[in-house]
């Protein structure tokens, strides 16, 4: 191997190999070359490893018995493992669990050359065996992991359970199970595994193994496979190993690559030119390209003949002045690597100037005697994920700016961890200070009880069907004790595959808005009660003078009278309504709970209703006996207002039906129409507040949008739900539910 080879090799080992080479002198052993992989686990530089011996490495990097390793390998040139122990890396880092394969490498003359010391980092899986030990846990694992699993009971290794996973790795199916292993599957008969298995049962101690070669019938072939693997004991309370928890990842593609690989240091070479990222070597004092990659080539939108061979700053003069060239002599002289995450390049095209984001590596390639020869650089084009970043930040900044300025409250709620986030406005809003730490259920906790369940049904209705959040509330501020009113507004964000991940939003605190709209509804209220005094005097005299006039037989005084008591009747209706409207927003809207049978309720209301209205059919199916605990009067008032609604807006000499039927614990009364019916935009808001349907043919009817309103809130506070299902111009079913 020559020199160039020999440094493209050790670059190659350090950029892939998992671990230490070692040069045998004798009695000692060297390091000549440390892996990107190992330094990161040991903390340590590669300059504080390069050139050193065995001994005078950091002995918590090794196990105790390496060097007696290494000296036996010398006399029996085999591969040699240890299975798992505990590395200490430098500094403050944490410790992790590994295990080493060692390699020799031999000469001509059948001598122990090199040693490659493979570290394979281990400690997840070691730990998941050592802290992770119940039962449940296990089996869950089985099902769910990405790895194979199987579990082994008895001092016959009976296979108890084994995932998918691991069937397909064993070529199996699931008729292995509670069988003997041995038995399940005959060709390991004669194969090291049975005897580790059985070391394992009989000493009670994992054994955790890399690369282990198995010979395996798969599609009825025998294949020669390569496990990474980790047998641990499962013992019971008393410490007595009563099973085997065996977990395997074929590294089979992985261990072909690597014997290629030894075979070859040409494979170098095909590995740059496969790689999925943009990879250069240049070499010498100006930079001449000797290797670039298809991804390379298309960053920078040449062909190999305008790249391969050139001294890179004759292929983009326009480096000059950009950080690049910098950043290469930088390793050139030092030696060491450098990376960027994102850096800015400017290239020149056919149409013109174009910028790109870039993050790169620089790794110099060192010849035998340690002089810098070249730099491998390592090139990926980050530009979307910048570009999308960049955006992000600009909005989320436009946002934070439009929040501050607004001078509003933020929410963010994970539900899947359950963790709220919530900014510093937020907590002065409900009455704390910015540094102090308070949860959700605190929160919830101020906010006042006839508004506790509201909140609570429209955060699970947003979360569980996307439906925006907005709602007003009223809460008790923390310290003052003062009552406040919020309006909150918020929505549920999904990933792609439609699983809710945030749930964000902001409050505002309405108490000036809502004070006013109490004061005027005060208003209301008061204007309104003054009005039913003299509605009632006047109510009494159109009675008095229709009774006078059916005695005087004057019959055009007796009709009318009856419509002027007619619209008396209307009047009253409408103040009832603005009275409980203004209670209701003033939060004075209080139910006197009380159980009685719905079913009569609903009867008495249909006699009412018949005795004024000659107009409609109404038909009602008797059910069964329903008892709830409500305001009778209330949901009296819901019921009498869907049935003057379906006689309203529905002509004359047609139906309406009344049904009533128990369902999931609750009852259900449902009002049928044979009117024009409402549309789906309309359905929508039709409980909104002060909200009227504009279609022709109900311009004509008259009414301020309260009812429905009215009805919604009613039966929202009793904990029930209210809604409408219809067509245009086949009519409509209004429904509400109650808790039985």
């Amino acid at each position: 191997m020559n020199d160039r080879e020999n440094a493209l090799f050790r670059v190659f080992l350090e950029k892939t190999h998992q671990g230490l080479v070692f040069k045998v002198l004798g009695s000692s052993f060297e390091v000549i070359s440390a892996g990107d992989d190992f330094l990161a686990i040991s903390g340590f530089q590669r300059e504080e490893m390069i050139g050193k011996e065995l001994a005078d490495l950091p002995s918590a990097l090794f196990h105790p018995s390496t060097r007696d390793i290494f000296e036996g390998i010398l006399s029996h040139k085999q591969k040699a493992y240890i299975s798992s122990f505990l590395l200490k890396p430098a500094s403050l880092l944490p410790g992790k669990y590994v295990s080493v394969e060692i390699t020799p490498i031999l000469n001509q003359s059948q001598k122990v050359n090199y040693l490659l010391y493979t570290v394979i980092d281990i400690d997840h899986d070691h730990r998941k065996v050592e802290e992770k030990v119940n039962r449940n846990y296990f089996m869950q694992l089985i099902d769910q992991a990405p790895v194979g699993i199987c579990i082994l009971r008895g001092k016959e290794l009976i296979v108890e359970s084994a995932n998918n996973m691991m069937l397909e790795l064993l070529g199996k199916s699931d008729a292995i199970l509670n069988l003997p292993l041995a038995l399940a599957i005959p060709e390991l008969q004669g194969q090291p595994i049975l005897k580790m298995l059985d070391d394992v049962y009989t000493w009670g101690e994992a054994l955790v193994g890399n690369e282990a070669k198995v010979l395996l019938i798969r599609n009825s072939q025998l294949e020669t496979t390569y496990f990474n693997f980790v047998y641990q004991p499962l013992k019971n309370a008393l410490g007595i190993t009563t099973g085997i928890m065996m977990v395997a990842t074929e590294v089979t593609p992985l261990v072909l690559v690597k014997q290629q690989l030894e075979e070859s240091v040409a494979s170098f070479k095909s590995v740059v030119m496969n790689a999925h990222y943009a990879l250069l070597v240049i070499k010498g004092k100006n930079w001449v390209v000797e290797i670039a990659n298809d991804p390379l080539l298309k960053l920078w939108e040449k062909t190999k003949e305008q790249v391969l061979g050139l001294p890179l700053l004759k292929i983009l003069p326009e480096l000059v002045g950009q950080p690049f060239p910098e950043h290469l002599r930088r390793v050139m002289e030092s030696g060491t690597s450098y990376a960027t995450n994102e850096e800015v390049f400017y290239y020149h095209t056919f149409e013109g100037i174009k910028k790109k984001y870039v993050s790169l590596f620089y790794d110099p390639m060192l010849d035998p005697e340690k002089n810098v020869v070249g730099v491998i650089v390592g090139a990926e084009d980050i530009t979307e994920r910048v570009e999308n970043r960049l955006k992000t930040e600009r909005a989320e900044e436009m946002l934070r700016i439009a929040i501050e300025s607004a001078n509003l409250g933020t929410w963010h709620f994970d539900p899947m961890s359950k963790r709220l986030s919530i900014s510093p406005r937020l907590k002065e809003l409900f009455g704390y200070r910015p540094n102090e730490r308070i949860n959700s259920q605190l929160l919830l906790s101020q906010v006042t009880e006839e508004y506790r369940y509201m909140l609570l049904r429209a955060i699970k209705t947003s979360v569980s069907y996307g439906e925006h959040f907005n709602l007003e509330f009223s809460i008790t501020r923390n310290r003052d004790r003062k009552l406040r009113w919020m309006h909150a507004t918020g929505r549920i964000y999904r990933d792609n595959e439609g699983n809710p991940y945030r749930f964000s939003g902001v409050l505002m605190d309405t108490t000036e808005q809502k004070q006013d709209e109490i004061r005027k509804n005060d208003f209301i209220a008061m204007v309104s009660h003054e009005l039913k005094t003299p509605l009632t005097s006047l109510k009494a005299y159109v009675q008095l003078m229709a009774f006078k006039a059916k005695q005087s037989g004057d019959a055009f005084t007796v009709k009318s009278l009856s419509k002027i008591d007619g619209q008396v009747n209307k009047m009253n209706n409408m103040i009832r309504s603005f009275l409980d409207l203004s209670r209701l927003e003033a939060g004075k809207l209080n139910l006197s709970k009380e159980y009685f049978k719905i079913d009569v309720l609903v009867n008495e209301i249909i006699e009412e209703v018949a005795l004024t209205d000659k107009t409609h059919t109404i038909l009602y199916n008797d059910c069964k006996p329903l008892s709830v605990y409500a305001d009778r009067e209330k949901i009296g008032q819901v019921i009498n207002n869907l049935l003057s609604n379906a006689i309203k807006y529905s002509d004359r000499g047609t139906t309406v039906k009344i049904t009533c039927e128990s369902e999931e614990g609750m009852v259900k009364i449902g009002v049928r129409d044979e009117g024009v019916g409402i549309s789906k935009k309309d359905s929508e808001k039709l409980f909104s507040r002060f909200y009227r349907v504009e279609n022709s043919p109900l311009k004509t009817v008259s009414g301020f949008g309260i009812g429905l309103y009215l009805c919604a809130e009613i039966v929202e506070r009793h904990q029930g739900a209210i809604w409408v299902e219809s067509e245009e111009g086949k009519g409509s079913v209004f429904y509400f539910t109650l808790p039985e």
